[in-house]
C-alpha cells in the first residue's frame, strides 16, 4: 500500500486499497471430459518416482539448508528426511544477517503530484521499490515497484504520461533524507498487474569507486513457485511512509486470488498473491518479501483492513512480477510509444476443475497439484490456430526464443493455475511455444509462434 503525503501540511492522508479474500480469479463451467492431472501425463512419458517426489523435482530449493540437504542426498553423505538433516545439523541459519543482506535491495520511494483542485497544495505518494539490475561502474539502476505507487487519479493529468508522477525519488536504506534523494524516471507499466518500473543513471550513490562503495545491491530471487505455507519471511519496505524497515511473519498462504481497487479507481483488478501474516502498512507497497535465506520471493502491494479479519499482506509471486518488469523493459526498449507490457494473448479463458494436496515425507512438505481446464476458446486466436480445444487440460509448455543474438528456452508444468500468466509475459513476438496438453486421455503437443503483433495485448 502507499502512503500520500500533503507537502505544504504536516497532517497525512492515507490512501486505501480495498481489498477482497478468497475470490476466484475465473468464473466459467466447462463439461471437461479429460481426467488427467499433470502427473499421469509425466507418468505415462516414464516418470518412475512417487507423485509427491515428481512435484518436489519441479521446484528450486529455497532457503540455504535446504541446498544443502540437496546436495548431501546428490553426494551419498546424507540419506535421510530433510527433517532429520535439520536435528543433525543442529545449527540454526542467522536471520538477521539476510534481512540485513535484503535490505540493501529495496529502497524508499517518493512520488510528487500536483493536485487537480485549484489552490491545493502539492503531495507525495510514498511507497517502495526493489533494485532489479545495478551497474555500479555507472551508477545505473533498474527499480521495480507496484504501479500504485507512481500513479494518482487525482493529479491534474498534465504530466508527461497522464497520471504518473514526472518527479520520482528514491531513497537507499539509512538515507532518507532530502539531501541523499536519488532521481529515478518511470520506463513502464501495467495497471492491470500494478507493476511498474524506474531507471536510475549516473548516480554517485550507486557507484563504486575508490573512495565510496555503495550498499545498494541487486535483488537476489528465488523461484516463488517454491514457496511453502508456513515459512518464514520479512516484509521490507518504506512502513507508515517512516523509512525502510523489517517486518517478520510467516507465509499463509502460498497462492491465493485478491481484489484490489485500480490506481485509476475506475473498478477492481484480480491478482494471484501469497498471503502471509507480517504486518503492511501504508508505504509498504513495492516493497520485497523475502525468505530466510535473503532471497526475493514478492513484491508487496496490499494488505486486509477489517475490523473482523486480523491483519495480513498480499505480495505478488516474484515470478510473475520479474517476468512481467522484464517484459516491460523490452516492450518500451521496442517502442519509444510503449509504456506498457506486451501480454502474448491465448485468447482463451481457463478453471481449475479439480485440486488435490499431496504429502511428500522426504522434504515435510504438502504440495498441491490442480487441473488446470480451457473452458474457452476465442476462435481465430493463437490457441484456436495451434488446434487447442475448450475441455483441454493444460499440462506444460516450452519457450523457443532468441535474446541479444542468444538462444533462449524457458518452460513451465502448470500444476497451479497462476504460473500460466508468468508463463505467457515471457513470450515476445517471433517465439514459438509448444503447449502440451492432455485431451480425453491422450497427450497432444500443439505449436504456434506468435508472430504477430494481434497476437498480444498491452494490459491497462
Amino acid at each position: 500500500m502507499k502512503k500520500r503525503y500533503f507537502v505544504a501540511a504536516a497532517a497525512t492522508l492515507t490512501a486505501c486499497i480495498m481489498l477482497f479474500a478468497g475470490c476466484s480469479l475465473f468464473d466459467f463451467s466447462a463439461d471437461a471430459t479429460d481426467t488427467r492431472f499433470p502427473y499421469d501425463v509425466a507418468e505415462e512419458r516414464g516418470e518412475t518416482g512417487s507423485k509427491e517426489s515428481w512435484l518436489a523435482s519441479l521446484e528450486t530449493p529455497a532457503t540455504e539448508l535446504r541446498r544443502l540437504f540437496e546436495e548431501a542426498k546428490a553426494d551419498g553423505s546424507f540419506t535421510g528426511t530433510y527433517f532429520e538433516f535439520l536435528q543433525d545439523l543442529g545449527v540454526e541459519e542467522d536471520d538477521g544477517a539476510y534481512a540485513q543482506q535484503a535490505m540493501r535491495s529495496v529502497v524508499y520511494v517518493r512520488a510528487r503530484f500536483s493536485p487537480s483542485q485549484r489552490g491545493a497544495s502539492d503531495y507525495y505518494n510514498l511507497g517502495s521499490g526493489i533494485i532489479y539490475a545495478l551497474d555500479t561502474a555507472k551508477g545505473d539502476a533498474t527499480i521495480i515497484t507496484n504501479f500504485h505507487v507512481l500513479f494518482s487519479s487525482d493529479s491534474t493529468g498534465k504530466e508527461t504520461l497522464a497520471h504518473i508522477s514526472d518527479n520520482i525519488e528514491v531513497f537507499l536504506y539509512g538515507s532518507e533524507i532530502a539531501s541523499e534523494a536519488i532521481e529515478a524516471s518511470y520506463i513502464g507499466g501495467t495497471m492491470q498487474y500494478d507493476i511498474a518500473v524506474m531507471k536510475v543513471e549516473d548516480c554517485d550513490l550507486l557507484k563504486d569507486t575508490a573512495e565510496h562503495k555503495t550498499i545498494a545491491k541487486e535483488v537476489v530471487a528465488c523461484n516463488s513457485d517454491s514457496v511453502t505455507a508456513g515459512e518464514r519471511v520479512y516484509a521490507i519496505g518504506n512502513s507508515d511512509g517512516e523509512g525502510l524497515a523489517v517486518a517478520a511473519g510467516v507465509v499463509s498462504k502460498e497462492s491465493e486470488t485478491a481484489t484490489f481497487q485500480s490506481a485509476d479507481k475506475s473498478g477492481y483488478i484480480k491478482l494471484d498473491e501469497i498471503r502471509f501474516d507480517a504486518p503492511v502498512n501504508h508505504g509498504n507497497s513495492g516493497g520485497g518479501l523475502f525468505n530466510l535465506s535473503g532471497e526475493f520471493i514478492g513484491m508487496v502491494n496490499g494488505g486486509r483492513e477489517s475490523s473482523e479479519v486480523a491483519g495480513f499482506g498480499y505480495a505478488i509471486h516474484a515470478n510473475t512480477v520479474l517476468s512481467i518488469a522484464q517484459n516491460i523493459i523490452d516492450t518500451c526498449a521496442a517502442s519509444s510509444l510503449s509504456h506498457g507490457a506486451a501480454l502474448a494473448r491465448l485468447s482463451i479463458t481457463v478453471q481449475v476443475t479439480d485440486s488435490r494436496a499431496v504429502w511428500n515425507e522426504e522434504y515435510g512438505k504438502l504440495y498441491i497439484e490442480e487441473k488446470v481446464v480451457v473452458s474457452d476458446v476465442t476462435a481465430g486466436g493463437a490457441a484456436d490456430k495451434m488446434g487447442m480445444l475448450a475441455g483441454d487440460t493444460l499440462i506444460s509448455a516450452k519457450l523457443f526464443s532468441t535474446r541479444a543474438g542468444q538462444s533462449y528456452t524457458a518452460e513451465n508444468t502448470f500444476t497451479r493455475e497462476f504460473k500460466l500468466t508468468a508463463f505467457l509475459f515471457e513470450i515476445r513476438r517471433g517465439d514459438r511455444v509448444e503447449f502440451t496438453v492432455s485431451r480425453n486421455g491422450t497427450t497432444k503437443t500443439l505449436a504456434f509462434t506468435f508472430d504477430q503483433n494481434d497476437y498480444f495485448i498491452l494490459p491497462d
